[in-house]
């Protein structure tokens, strides 16, 4: 318990003195904005990238990866056909974007900066899988998630989407990962290892500090954004661990079901957020998405295993309470 408290305080401490330096002004918004951007095109990537080279894929269960996708997937789905459904009176054709990014905040983990430390400290043994989930949502679910995003957008074709995801320093970087790891056999040369080291040692600082940034820019959510972001809450930290609960029990996957609750009950991811507020998609619904998620999804770590369950079923109502709640509000608009 002592370790895991060390990395909530030290995860919440920086994202308090980013809040702060954001408030008080200590760095321009640009300059705000170029240190989260350094953490996302370098920083991030290098974290990923040395996380991804040292899996020993020989010791990787297969199954518990085909749960993540699965599950991933699964929810996928369901989020943005509830999001188009929920959005057409609103949004027209935009719908479409604007649920591919509800689906991308749902099933986007926090998984590098926050969730491998905590697993560092929970389950020593099984770190590799948290920088496997993160792969199973880079290279499966965002791809088809920014298609749609594209087009509901109105903005070019699928294939102009994938030449940019294939440029995208964090997708570039994990599949160098995964080729570096299989060619040097899970250890780094050790000038490279030394160098994505030194870079990778500065994300959980920046990852932090970029998230206060973002969260002093949240505000200005209606009452239906905010039931919105709720509902995506309860899908993110209800329905996920559920999902990966279920769906390991379907085709036999033998990994404990703590370990599979708290892959699937990580909190939702920061960049995320970045990508809405860039593309103007529901920023206001997937902003206090992030920290809210955070708060819920350490209690939901801290609480003992029956407790935990019976929150996971709460907040799997809450999500279908408050879709249909919001869903009736949107149909009564349109008429």
């Amino acid at each position: 318990m002592a370790a895991v408290t060390n990395v909530l305080c030290s995860s919440f401490g920086c994202m308090l003195l980013g809040l702060a330096v954001a408030r008080l002004q200590l760095l321009t918004e640009a300059g705000c904005g170029a240190v989260a951007k350094l953490y996302a095109k370098l920083v991030f990537p290098t974290m990923v990238f040395s996380g991804v080279a040292l899996i020993d894929l020989s010791a990787v269960d297969p199954a518990v990866v085909l749960v993540a996708a699965g599950s991933k997937a699964i929810l996928a789905a369901l989020v943005t056909c509830c999001g188009v459904a929920v959005l057409r009176a609103d949004k027209g054709r935009a719908a479409v974007a604007h649920a591919a990014a509800w689906a991308m905040a749902a099933t986007h983990s926090f998984d590098v900066t926050l969730g491998v430390p905590l697993a560092r400290a929970l389950f020593p043994g099984k770190v590799d899988y948290l920088y496997l989930n993160q792969t199973a949502q880079l290279v499966l679910i965002n791809p088809p998630l920014l298609i749609l995003m594209q087009l509901g957008g109105g903005g070019g074709g699928g294939g102009a989407v994938l030449r940019g995801i294939a440029r995208e320093p964090l997708v570039v970087m994990t599949v160098l990962g995964l080729a570096c790891g299989r060619g040097f056999g899970g250890v780094l040369p050790p000038p490279l290892a030394a160098l994505s080291g030194q870079v990778a040692a500065a994300g959980p600082l920046l990852g932090n500090l970029a998230l206060g940034f973002a969260m002093a820019r949240v505000g200005g959510t209606t009452a239906a954004e905010a039931r919105a972001s709720c509902a995506l809450c309860a899908a993110k930290l209800g329905v996920m661990p559920c999902l990966y609960v279920g769906v390991a029990a379907l085709i036999g996957c033998d990994a404990p079901s703590a370990f599979l609750v708290f892959l699937g009950s990580l909190p939702a991811s920061a960049s995320v957020y970045s990508l809405a507020l860039v593309r103007d998609l529901s920023p206001r619904v997937i902003g206090p998405l992030v920290p809210a998620s955070i708060l819920l999804s350490v209690a939901s770590i801290l609480l003992p295993p029956e407790a935990r369950s019976a929150v996971m079923i709460a907040a799997a109502l809450l999500a279908a309470g408050l879709g249909a709640i919001y869903s009736l509000r949107a149909k009564g608009k349109a008429d």
